[in-house]
């Protein structure tokens, strides 16, 4: 399970920083006009910072509960409640910077 955890937290990490350099990873960026493309830079900002915070606290987290010798299965379940939390994070705070 330690595998994981440290997989899934290099994984969210590596995704955060390639949102930076590759926008066209978020969800409709290259449908977008010029001018919307410019507001989505915060967005991407945000993605980047929880994403790569989430992949560090996966990682510190795997590696706390590894030497508490906590079970696998709550292992499992907090590393899924924290990144559920960081989706729910992303998505709220995206939609509540929309431009009218």
């Amino acid at each position: 399970m330690m595998f994981g955890g440290l997989l899934t937290g290099g994984i969210l990490i590596v995704l955060g920083l390639a949102v930076k350099k590759c926008p066209d990873l978020l969800a409709g960026y290259n449908t977008l006009s010029k001018e919307k493309k410019v507001e989505i830079i915060i967005n991407r900002t945000i993605t980047k910072i929880t994403l790569v915070t989430t992949g560090g606290c996966v990682i510190f987290i795997s590696l706390l509960l590894n030497a508490f010798e906590i079970k696998e299965s709550t292992k499992l379940y907090i590393i899924c409640a924290l990144v559920l939390f960081s989706i729910i994070y992303i998505t709220i705070q995206t939609n509540r910077l929309k431009t009218k």
